[in-house]
C-alpha cells in the first residue's frame, strides 16, 4: 500500500511544480515548455520551503509544526497560481489548420520519437527504483536523519547515523531545508522516508533531470522536437550503461534520493541552460529572474551548490565580457545579485565552521 501511496504522492508532486511553475512563468512572461515549466515550479517550491522551514530549523520548532504552517503556506501558494493562471490564461489558436503530407509525415516521425524517449525515460526510471542500493555511511546518515526526525518529531537534532542528540545544529545539513520536506510528508502520511526517498525521490530526480535536458536540446535545436527526442533518448542509454563510481550517471540511478544527485543532474544542468539563454540575449530580464529563482533554491535542494551554483555564474559572466566585450554595469548587477544569496549562505557556514556562530539545540 505504501507503494501505491508514493505513486500519489508523486504524481500530486508533478502537478503542483507544474502549476506553481506555470504561475511563474505568467508572470515573468517566460515562455516555457512542460518540462521547464515544472522544472521551474520545482525550484520556485523549495525557494518558498526554504524560508519557512529555515526560520523553523533555527529557532529549533517540532516537525510537524513544519509540516502544519508549510501546508497552509503551500495552499496559498497553489490558490494564487491558480487564480494567476485562470486570469491569464488565453485561448489558443485553431487546432484544424491544413498541412502537408510532408509536415504530417515530420509529426508522425516526431511522435515516434517522443514515445520512444518516453519509453526509454519509464526504464531510467525503473532502473532507478531497482538499482538503488545501501551506499555506506551516506545512506545510514541521509535516511537516519529523516526516519530519527520523524520518531522524534524534530529537526537535525540527532545524529543521522548514531541517533545521539547533538549538542548545536550542524550547519552543514542544517542549512539545506531538502531532506526535511520529505520529513514531513513522511509524518504527514505514515508513509516511512526510506520508502519515500526510493520511490518518490529518486524517480522524481530522474524525470526533473531529462525535463532539463530535454528544455536545453530544444532551445539549442531551435524546438526541433525530432532532435530534442534522439537527443534525451541517448543521454539515457548512457546513463543507464556508464557503470562508472562517482559519476552523475551513478548518482542518478543508485543515488537519487541524495540532495548531491539533484545538485549534480538537475541544479548545476538547470544553471547550464539559463547561462546559454543569458549569453545570447544577456539583456533579457526574464532570463535573469530564472536564473535568480535557481539560484537562490540551490541550497535548498543541495548543500553542494552553495559554492558551485555561483562559479558557475561567475565563470560565464567573466567568459561573456572577455569573448563578447559587453562591459555593461547591468550585467555585473544582475550577476552579483544572482550570486548574493549564496554567497550570504556561504558567510553563514564559513562563521559556524570557524566557531562564530553556534546554535544549540
Amino acid at each position: 500500500m505504501q507503494i501505491f501511496g508514493c505513486i500519489g504522492i508523486l504524481l500530486l508532486t508533478i502537478m503542483i511544480y507544474a502549476l506553481l511553475g506555470r504561475a511563474f512563468c505568467m508572470k515573468c512572461r517566460l515562455d516555457a515548455g512542460i518540462p521547464e515549466t515544472v522544472c521551474i515550479g520545482f525550484f520556485f517550491y523549495f525557494a518558498v520551503f526554504q524560508v519557512v522551514a529555515e526560520a523553523m530549523i533555527l529557532t529549533g520548532q517540532r516537525l510537524h509544526l513544519l509540516g502544519m504552517v508549510w501546508l497552509a503556506v503551500l495552499a496559498a501558494l497553489l490558490g494564487a497560481a491558480a487564480v494567476i493562471v485562470w486570469k491569464d490564461s488565453r485561448p489558443g489558436g485553431s487546432m484544424d489548420r491544413t498541412v502537408s503530407g510532408r509536415d504530417a509525415r515530420g509529426r508522425r516521425a516526431a511522435c515516434l520519437l517522443l514515445a520512444l524517449m518516453a519509453a526509454a525515460v519509464l526504464c531510467e526510471c525503473a532502473s532507478a527504483v531497482l538499482m538503488q542500493r545501501k551506499i555506506g555511511w551516506d545512506f545510514a546518515y541521509y535516511i537516519g536523519n529523516m526516519t530519527t526526525s520523524v520518531a522524534t518529531d524534530t529537526m537535525y537534532v540527532y545524529d543521522g547515523s548514531s541517533g545521539l542528540p547533538r549538542s548545536h545544529l550542524e550547519l552543514r545539513y542544517a542549512l539545506s531545508s531538502f531532506y526535511m520536506n520529505t520529513a514531513w510528508i513522511s509524518q504527514l502520511t505514515g508513509i516511512s522516508a526510506l520508502v519515500l526517498s526510493k520511490y518518490v525521490t529518486g524517480v522524481l530526480c530522474v524525470l526533473l533531470t531529462n525535463a532539463v535536458v530535454y528544455s536545453f536540446a530544444m532551445e539549442v535545436f531551435r524546438k526541433d522536437r525530432k532532435k530534442t527526442a534522439v537527443l534525451v533518448t541517448a543521454s539515457v542509454v548512457l546513463t543507464i550503461f556508464w557503470d562508472v563510481y562517482d559519476t552523475t550517471a551513478q548518482f542518478l540511478i543508485l543515488r537519487g534520493y541524495e540532495a548531491k544527485a539533484y545538485c549534480a543532474n538537475v541544479v548545476l544542468p538547470m544553471v547550464c541552460f539559463l547561462l546559454y539563454r543569458v549569453w545570447k540575449d544577456s539583456n533579457d530580464r526574464r532570463r535573469w529572474a530564472e536564473l535568480f529563482l535557481v539560484a537562490f533554491a540551490s541550497v535548498a535542494v543541495s548543500m553542494s551548490s552553495l559554492v558551485l551554483v555561483p562559479a558557475l555564474i561567475v565563470l560565464m559572466v567573466l567568459a561573456h565580457l572577455l569573448v563578447e566585450r559587453q562591459w555593461e554595469i547591468a550585467l555585473l548587477r544582475r550577476t552579483v545579485l544572482c550570486v548574493m544569496p549564496n554567497v550570504c549562505y556561504l558567510v553563514v557556514y564559513f562563521a559556524s565552521t570557524r566557531g562564530w556562530l553556534i546554535i544549540k539545540v
